[in-house]
């Protein structure tokens, strides 16, 4: 845990990065990167020397459960949690379409946080499977044409499941192949291809043959995960997708800190990227035009 064995305050407060050692800025006690203590000041005037200092050779206190997912990292606070593969359950299957769009793994930009005030639930649920309240909700996004057929039409034949400990909803596409999809949405070929060659077969016909493309959904309790496909040129038709993952944080029954990345396969063309990221930046993040709506009613 990112706690200090002498009174519990956070060693490393950066969000990314490495570093040989962590010292913490409360007192100064000083542990390596695996965690172990290796030196405090005034260690002999303030516990006597090496015989008076208990936490010799311990360690930060270790995660009881933890375990990754496509490069995403799960931790539990009880010793006896089933495991996360169990966990997941078969919602795996659709993880994979967010986090798994190639064998190079994910980039991710971010966080970026904020606060709403707003109970932690609400945010989460709504991605599990609310699309009830798109066509009302953000409204004023499909009059401006951010999207080539209106969104109403677009969620009606689409399906919301539930799998294991997360769930979530699809679009129902246009009639094609798998590469025609795909297309669709915003894909390159290139990238497609790594598609191909990553999912399974059950995978890609959910997409292929029976049409269904996944939107937003959420892991239970407060992990949610958005795709989607707006215009981001003016005066074109051409789409470009997006992945987002979220963090919903309580800090009281009425105030919640999101915690926001950009998420990109690490393999996608450059140009790719920055477009994605143009196309995330305009519709989530703190400033993007579907957290202002939905903020504004929860």
């Amino acid at each position: 845990f990112n706690m200090c064995l002498h009174r519990g305050m956070q060693v490393c407060r950066a969000e990314m990065g490495n570093a040989s050692h962590f010292r913490c800025p409360y007192h100064g006690w000083s542990y390596r990167n695996d965690g172990r203590i290796i030196g405090l000041p005034f260690h002999q005037e303030a516990y006597g020397g090496e015989e008076g200092f208990a936490k010799k050779g311990q360690t930060l206190l270790p995660a009881p459960s933890i375990d990754s997912y496509n490069g995403l990292i799960f931790i539990s606070l009880d010793p006896n949690a089933e495991s996360l593969k169990d966990y997941l359950g078969d919602f795996a299957f659709y993880l994979d379409y967010y986090t798994k769009q190639s064998k190079g793994g994910l980039e991710m930009r971010g966080p970026q946080r904020w606060r709403i005030k707003a109970n932690w639930k609400i945010g989460a649920e709504n991605f599990a499977g609310d699309m009830y309240h798109t066509p009302q909700t953000h409204t004023s996004v499909v009059e401006i044409g951010l999207f080539r057929e209106p969104k109403a039409e677009k969620r009606k034949d689409g399906n919301t499941y539930w799998a294991g400990n997360g769930g979530g909803t699809t679009y129902k596409l246009p009639p094609g192949s798998f590469e025609d999809s795909m297309r669709y949405v915003g894909y390159p070929d290139e990238m497609i291809e790594r598609m191909k060659e990553t999912w399974s077969p059950e995978q890609l016909k959910v997409i292929g043959e029976n049409g269904f493309m996944v939107s937003a959904a959420s892991i239970f309790p407060n992990i949610s995960l958005v795709h989607n496909w707006p215009k981001v040129e003016e005066h074109s038709d051409e789409v470009l997708p997006f992945l987002t993952l979220r963090q919903w944080q309580p800090i009281s029954e009425n105030e919640t800190e999101v915690l926001s990345w950009f998420v990109v396969d690490k393999d996608a063309p450059e140009e790719f990227k920055a477009l994605s990221y143009k196309a995330y930046l305009m519709c989530f993040g703190s400033t993007g035009m579907f957290e202002q709506d939905d903020v504004e009613n929860w």
